[in-house]
């Protein structure tokens, strides 16, 4: 793998994103959400974290490879989150970000309006991250004010949720519903020196690390809440990994130090010799009812372990941690999509059988609107997720 691996992949995605899923006027109202392959269909969902998980990755790719040609469209998706986030000082939600709009200007009243943790979550890291990247204070003053709503309905136990007609959805006491807010509370206390923030951030750790088992795997939405079937025991170990190594970064402990070597062997030991992130094995049987072990989700999996393996390499320096993401990185270059339709070419699909060596594999467990599988292509979640990932790796590439 070299770098130029990396940038053509980086911008073959980028050009999908540009020329398929942008909203009106260069994507003054965010980004697409996916496509829809087998019923013929691009969402008109637009959403507040899609949108701005591919602003972070068009900075950095701007940032590393010395590119303005996405400037525009970054600043258009930049305006248009910061305008969705809930700023009328009267609401109770006051701060929060909703699930996601219709074409970008119409809530859907009913689930379009609820506040996810997770998502919340994923914003929050974002706007941080274009801080440190840009130094524009409004990206932390946002991000602060999200970061409040969130730990103040926290309850003592550590996880976030305030009873309020569904608005709040209720899977709280799933990991991934509390390791990004964690995450992005605690690098609020990096930069504001709030101690609420710090506070607030290792509660949500207490929580988090007793979740961990002795395999290191942390236990699934599914396991808890007997709901998101559809996502695969991998997803919730990768996105730890991730989440715990920028805990490290801000607030490092011998004790957050072990949880991430823990789970970092849990998921290199998920990885085929392909290089891609399989949903499980036989150690996490029955965490899901999506557990094929042959298939490679890259929903909720594959881009969240990327990042998670570079962070990992970074805050802890162990060279097993850069070689599986190298090892991934090139498994997911070699499988993007390309010569299947200009629609979709440049982005990826939602499962990839390893073994067979195609697309495959459905996220239809309990799930009427298929989050994922072989028919999804997705903006922010996949996509954006991955890009950012290898661009992550890049730092690390002669």
């Amino acid at each position: 793998m070299n770098k130029q691996l990396i940038i053509n992949s980086v911008e073959k995605c980028l050009n999908w994103i540009e020329t398929q899923m942008l909203t009106f006027n260069r994507g003054s109202a965010g980004v697409y959400e996916r496509i829809r392959i087998d019923i013929n269909q691009r969402v008109c969902w637009t959403r507040p974290d899609c949108t701005i998980e591919v602003a972070r990755a068009m900075k950095l790719h701007k940032l590393l490879n010395n590119t303005d040609h996405y400037e525009d469209i970054y600043e258009n998706f930049k305006n248009w989150v910061l305008s969705v986030q809930d700023n009328d000082e009267l609401s109770a939600w006051y701060g929060s970000f909703p699930f996601y709009m219709y074409d970008g200007h119409y809530v859907d009243k009913g689930s379009g309006v609820a506040r996810y943790q997770n998502d919340n979550g994923k914003i929050l890291i974002c706007l941080l991250d274009l801080y440190e990247m840009t130094g524009e204070e409004e990206l932390l003053q946002r991000a602060c004010k999200l970061a409040d709503y969130w730990v103040n309905i926290q309850l003592p136990e550590g996880y976030f949720y305030r009873k309020d007609n569904f608005i709040t959805q209720a899977l709280y006491k799933g990991p991934c519903f509390v390791l990004w807010l964690a995450a992005g509370i605690m690098q609020c206390y990096y930069h504001t020196k709030n101690k609420k923030y710090l506070d607030s951030a290792r509660k949500a750790l207490a929580y988090l690390l007793d979740l961990q088992l002795e395999n290191g795997r942390f236990k699934t939405t599914y396991e808890i809440h007997k709901s998101e079937d559809w996502r695969p025991a991998s997803s919730e170990s990768a996105i730890a990994l991730f989440c715990l190594s920028r805990i490290q970064k801000y607030d490092p402990s011998e004790r957050v130090k072990r949880a991430i070597e823990r789970v970092a062997d849990f998921v290199i030991s998920l990885q085929h010799e392909s290089g891609g992130i399989v949903n499980c094995n036989e150690n996490c049987k029955g965490a899901s009812l999506q557990e094929d072990e042959e298939l490679c989700d890259l929903v909720y999996t594959q881009g969240f372990a990327l990042m998670g393996l570079t962070e990992s390499y970074r805050q802890l320096g162990k060279q097993e941690y850069l070689d599986a993401a190298k090892k991934l990185g090139k498994f997911l270059i070699s499988i993007q999509c390309q010569g299947e339709s200009e629609l979709w070419d440049g982005g990826w699909r939602g499962s990839y059988n390893v073994v067979k060596g195609c697309w495959a594999g459905r996220s239809d467990q309990n799930n009427p609107i298929d989050e994922g599988g072989m028919y999804s292509v997705y903006t922010g979640w996949c996509a954006a997720t991955i890009i950012f990932g290898l661009l992550c790796l890049e730092d690390f590439i002669e």
